[in-house]
């Protein structure tokens, strides 16, 4: 008699079981630690680009100043929606700024798993976290 008995694959599938509920936690956080580095990342990048601007106007006014809405100074973007109204994003890996958020204004960002974390600015003193924080 050629094939598995009842109980062979019973006890593949109770592996396979226990193999998986230990490996998709594991997945989970992966995924969840690349949303931040991402998010960091792209923190950076609207950082860098508020630098430039400041420089501009400094040149051009003689004083360093920073935009209202810091996604203003972003440039085209490949894989996230930024949007330019005031607001909490509503869209998986949308950027949004809004003011009146719990820490005053901030950068808000909607991940894939619809958790939102926001970046706190300020542009009277630029100040911008580097670590998101969850609404």
């Amino acid at each position: 008699m050629k094939g598995f008995t009842l109980i062979e694959m019973i006890i593949v599938i109770l592996l396979i079981g226990i193999m998986s509920t230990v490996a998709v936690p594991r997945f989970a956080k992966r995924i969840e630690l690349e949303e931040l580095r991402t998010e960091k990342r792209f923190a950076y990048q609207i950082w860098e680009e508020l630098e430039l601007y400041a420089e501009e106007q400094k040149e051009i006014n003689g004083v360093e100043r920073y935009p209202f809405n810091p996604l203003t100074v972003l440039g085209r973007t490949r894989g996230v929606i930024v949007t330019y109204d005031l607001g909490i994003p509503n869209e998986d890996n949308e950027w949004q700024f809004y003011l009146l958020g719990p820490a005053g204004p901030a950068i808000y960002h909607r991940r894939m798993n619809n958790e939102i974390w926001y970046f706190t600015y300020d542009s009277t003193n630029f100040l911008l976290s580097e670590f998101p924080v969850r609404l």
